[in-house]
């Protein structure tokens, strides 16, 4: 008598649920689970909030860092598996913001992990592009930092020769918060509005 067969519930072709219910349940070195179908659904599934720190894998009021059920705390003290997470969970983010087109003020833009596998204070869950833009200069300051980018001047390729207003610097800021979430589309018609390509 032949062993029956686990429980599979059904999707639309090409969907399967990835963040947390796929994603840590299968091998992590598995390329072949990183279809960009399965990554979009989990992304924008109510599974998510589990992993920004809101489910029962992180607690956001304390910013602890997030947990999947299939790395234990002793696996995680080890440099490689919390890189190995990192890497993951930001490809599949790239992977999702890449595909928002700048005309969706409400489409929400998925955070990365920090390289300590923790999302930015305040960034730890998902941000409509509108959010984002209306944040306070430092709280941008401060997510860019957490992903270690850069906020002076120069590495805005700004200097003391050029016109720098506060609006200038703000739209710079967020071209390098948007060029590294992987949301390449915002990024470049915000680059065109800065040139003055584009008037809104």
């Amino acid at each position: 008598m032949s062993a029956s067969k686990p429980f599979r519930p059904h999707f639309p072709d090409g969907m399967h649920p990835l963040l947390p219910t796929s994603l840590f349940n299968i091998d992590p070195r598995d390329p072949r689970s990183m279809s960009f179908a399965s990554n979009r659904l989990g992304m924008e599934g109510p599974d998510y909030i589990g992993v920004v720190g809101m489910g029962p894998f992180g607690d956001r009021s304390q910013g602890s860092t997030f947990m999947p059920p299939e790395f234990e705390p002793e696996m995680m003290s080890n440099q490689q598996q919390i890189d190995e997470l990192v890497r993951k969970t930001n490809l599949t983010v790239q992977l999702v913001n890449g595909q928002i087109a700048p005309s969706a003020r409400y489409g929400q833009l998925q955070p990365k992990m920090c390289s300590d596998a923790r999302f930015p204070e305040e960034f730890r869950v998902p941000r409509t592009i509108e959010e984002i833009k209306t944040m306070d200069p430092s709280s941008v300051d401060r997510i860019l930092r957490a992903y270690g980018l850069p906020t002076d001047l120069r590495s805005l390729r700004l200097t003391s020769q050029d016109f720098v207003n506060s609006r200038m610097t703000r739209q710079a800021k967020l071209c390098i918060l948007f060029d590294f979430l992987g949301a390449t589309q915002i990024s470049e018609r915000e680059k065109m509005k800065r040139t003055g390509y584009l008037p809104y």
